[in-house]
């Protein structure tokens, strides 16, 4: 398991590093009696597809690392992302930045949980270098859930909206 892990750090990081949003801040879920309901949180994704279209959608890919006691916390590596804006108006002529998604990975829980694929449909909101996402967490394959709120500092949307005149057309 350890190479496996070592393996997958080694493919991810050229990813990392042109990463188009990044966060860190911690994570409240509630660990049912395992532990700590706060933990660490730390998540990036990058845009795979993202043409015009009448839904406001595009699609990204990512990772999220989760450390606690919740029974689906661990590494989430997500291959499919897909996000909307809603509408061209609310991202265009607003300083923050919502998008309504929905994620599907594979997590490996590293403590609490078991390992599996792991659906996530989320809420996600940001403002200059601050982030809040909500969502709910269901482990297809391990049969378990959870709701979650994450709340940090990131580099997004939020944070090229506020430097610069960012618009989709």
């Amino acid at each position: 398991m350890k190479k496996i892990g070592i393996a997958l750090l080694l493919i991810l990081l050229p990813l990392a590093c042109s990463a188009q949003f990044i966060g860190v801040g911690a994570q409240y879920a509630d660990a049912k009696s395992r532990g700590n309901d706060f933990q660490f949180a730390a998540s990036l994704s990058f845009p795979t597809w993202h043409k015009k279209n009448p839904m406001n959608t595009f699609i990204s890919s990512g990772i999220d690392y989760t450390g606690g006691s919740s029974p689906v916390a661990g590494l989430n590596i997500k291959p499919i992302q897909i996000n909307s804006f809603l509408s061209e108006s609310l991202f265009n002529n607003n300083p923050y930045t919502i998008l309504v998604g929905c994620d599907a990975g594979y997590l490996f829980n590293f403590k609490n949980g078991k390992d599996g694929v792991v659906i996530t449909p989320n809420i996600y909101l940001d403002y200059k270098f601050f982030f809040v996402k909500a969502g709910y967490d269901f482990n297809v394959t391990g049969n378990e859930q959870q709701f979650f709120v994450r709340a940090g500092l990131s580099f997004g949307m939020g944070s090229f909206k506020s430097y610069a005149k960012t618009e989709i057309w």
